[in-house]
């Protein structure tokens, strides 16, 4: 079994593990859900979210597990309206509602987790040496400085 530093090694010698992990990265990262839950309860007690309006995209999973995804077409303190037909609050399980877009200042911190991620990875894979040893002299020759 390899430990961490061992496997870390071979992938710095490896650029198809480089790119594996490049591309699994890129894929969890596009892989965030456009979906907010709603709290049914909240709903029916107060006015209906502000996030839920006309047009918005809605998934619902009903009392009995039906599940169903619609454009509302109509939003009101009771419940959501779409093709499948008028649902109360009451009658679902559980709501989720298409998030408004994000503005375009919102991609910084995205762009950032990137770059920084990319940095650590190149950080590691760029290392000469890497020791560990924990709290006892390394065995074997210590590496020469360049």
């Amino acid at each position: 079994m390899l430990t961490g530093i061992a496997m870390i090694d071979r992938l710095r010698n490896c650029d198809g593990a480089r790119i594996l992990l490049a591309t699994f990265v890129l894929l969890v990262l596009g892989a965030c859900s456009s979906m907010r839950t709603i709290d049914v309860e909240n709903a029916m007690r107060y006015d209906p979210p502000s996030s839920l309006h006309e047009g918005t995209l809605v998934q619902v999973e009903t009392l009995g597990g039906e599940q169903l995804e619609f454009r509302a077409t109509e939003v009101t303190g009771d419940g959501v309206g779409g093709e499948p037909g008028f649902i109360r609050y009451e009658d679902m399980r559980s709501l989720k509602a298409e998030k408004p877009p994000e503005s375009k200042t919102d991609i910084w911190p995205v762009v950032g987790g990137i770059v920084g991620l990319a940095l650590v990875v190149w950080l590691v894979g760029s290392a000469d040496d890497v020791r560990v040893c924990s709290g006892t002299p390394c065995p074997g020759p210590e590496p020469s400085p360049q």
